[in-house]
């Protein structure tokens, strides 16, 4: 890794019950490049830190950081936020999976710019994108959620993976890339115009029932 430049790495410190922390590097559609690889290895070596852990959200958390070691990581590292930035779940897509027939990577970054633009909310707003119906960017459990069909995408509202798991409920079938952008707007302004405060999207849809949602959004 010798003729790699080091990248600096945005982090978020989440305590955790040991006395430690770990710190959530933040990565846009999972992509880890070289030189954040490089920083984060480097880092690792010097402070003797041995878990680099995966998340569902296509993050990466380095644990077991000590509190009194934890500025001294960070400043090895890059730099910190206190929370971090919303990102999309995506699947490879069709440009890479055998199975993909939508641009899942392409559209989950126009969807990220429509939920930026359009916060905040009443609470947090995960989301995921799947090139096919297979769904492996979890889209059937997300606030808002894209698949891919040969014909267009189909569009989920108010799924969670949560203690009480809820399928999102279906309010598009087979649109282009704008229909189905204008329609996850037009979900998240009634949500955010209707919804109460710290309630996640499918708590919302529970609460005003199925049919109230697909009206509110013809």
């Amino acid at each position: 890794m010798d003729n790699i430049v080091a990248e600096p790495v945005v982090v978020m410190p989440v305590e955790r019950k040991n006395d430690t922390y770990a710190l959530r590097i933040c990565l846009s559609q999972g992509e880890f490049t070289p030189g954040m690889m490089k920083t984060v290895m480097e880092t690792m070596t010097k402070f003797g830190l041995t878990s680099l852990r995966v998340t569902t959200g296509q993050r990466l958390n380095l644990e077991g950081i000590p509190k009194d070691k934890l500025d001294e990581v960070v400043a090895s590292i890059g730099s910190s936020v206190k929370k971090a930035p919303p990102t999309v779940g995506v699947c490879t897509g069709v440009g890479i999976c055998k199975f993909g027939v939508q641009d899942s990577r392409g559209m989950g970054k126009k969807l990220l710019e429509v939920i930026k633009q359009n916060a905040p909310y009443p609470f947090k707003i995960k989301s995921g994108v799947s090139g096919c119906k297979i769904g492996c960017g979890f889209s059937n459990v997300r606030d808002i959620g894209l698949i891919g069909t040969p014909k267009g995408w189909d569009v989920l509202f108010g799924g969670g993976a949560v203690r009480n798991v809820r399928g999102g409920v279906t309010i598009g079938s087979k649109l282009g890339d704008d229909e189905a952008l204008a329609l996850v707007e037009k979900a998240l302004a009634f949500y955010k115009e209707n919804g109460r405060k710290r309630e996640r999207t499918s708590g919302f849809v529970n609460r005003i029932g199925e049919e109230a949602l697909l009206e509110a959004l013809k």
